[in-house]
């Protein structure tokens, strides 16, 4: 009995010294992950429900194709200050993964897509409201992290994700074109830019893996006469190269057309991928 309580008394003993070593690793581990930064941004987003029009208005300034109006945002900004400083804060930790259950098939949330979207947007006008008012440090900062956001939103995703994250890294390189054309960088805000710039290489995102997730979310229905292994290589070779098409719509042809019509066309995501690399390139030219 005695030898028993001595035990249990060590058992003890070593569970409250192990049990705060443990969690303090385990604290560390989730305390890296970007994505638990960004849902913690989306939490503290306001007001950010706009009208058809202001949406149309809003894009027509992100595409760079109508001036921005300080007057019309900068209290929309305000109120979405702190959630973008957390968005910031995230965007420096190494690690992003937002934990997606494919298993969940059609099912899968999807709901962190459309929230990012609407952060990233918000972070392009955060740039252009402080180039207005005269903080050059500060957008450029706040655009390096909006550039390693928007990466971050395609992690572990399918296409889905990543035409969103194409979508917001374009935002944000013509955001970089709006505040050369409103004054001179120095080196050294140019040498931020370029930093981020070298980490999105030179497609910005893993159009290839995409590909691979978005396809294979098919394998439990896949009845073709062609492997999901092999439509999935002539898939990714369109992408990578628009010629190699022909080729594809042949393996395409063979399979029901139930399956077929689910599949979006490739040569569309091979576009954006090089809308999206020549853009990249036309950047960093300019801040050579």
């Amino acid at each position: 009995m005695k030898t028993s309580r001595f035990l249990s008394s060590v058992i003890l003993g070593l569970g409250i010294l192990l049990t705060p070593l443990w969690g303090q690793t385990r604290e560390s581990k989730l305390s890296d992950n970007a994505a638990l930064r960004y849902w913690a941004a989306f939490a503290e987003m306001q007001d950010t429900a706009l009208s058809e029009e202001q949406v149309k208005n809003l894009d027509v300034i992100l595409e760079g194709t109508a001036p921005y109006d300080d007057l019309k945002y900068k209290d929309l900004i305000e109120k979405n200050k702190f959630a973008l400083d957390i968005m910031g804060r995230g965007a420096t930790l190494p690690n992003c993964d937002w934990g997606i259950d494919y298993t969940l098939g059609d099912d899968t949330p999807v709901d962190y897509v459309r929230k990012s979207l609407i952060l990233g947007r918000l972070n392009v006008l955060y740039v252009f409201h402080l180039m207005i008012n005269k903080d050059q440090d500060g957008a450029v900062a706040v655009l390096a992290h909006g550039l390693r956001f928007s990466h971050d939103v395609a992690n572990g995703g399918t296409l889905f994700s990543t035409l969103a994250a194409e979508n917001l890294l374009m935002s944000h390189l013509r955001a970089i074109n709006f505040i050369q054309h409103m004054s001179q960088l120095t080196p050294g805000q140019k040498a931020t830019l370029a930093k981020e710039l070298d980490r999105l290489g030179n497609n910005g995102l893993d159009w290839n893996a995409a590909v691979t997730r978005e396809l294979s979310l098919r394998e439990k229905d896949w009845n073709g006469p062609v492997t999901l292994q092999a439509f999935i290589q002539s898939y990714v070779a369109v992408v990578n190269d628009a010629s190699a098409f022909p080729k594809f719509q042949q393996l395409a042809a063979s399979l029901p057309a139930k399956l077929r019509n689910e599949i979006p066309n490739p040569k569309a995501f091979a576009e954006h991928k090089q809308a999206l690399s020549e853009r990249l390139s036309q950047v960093r030219t300019s801040l050579q």
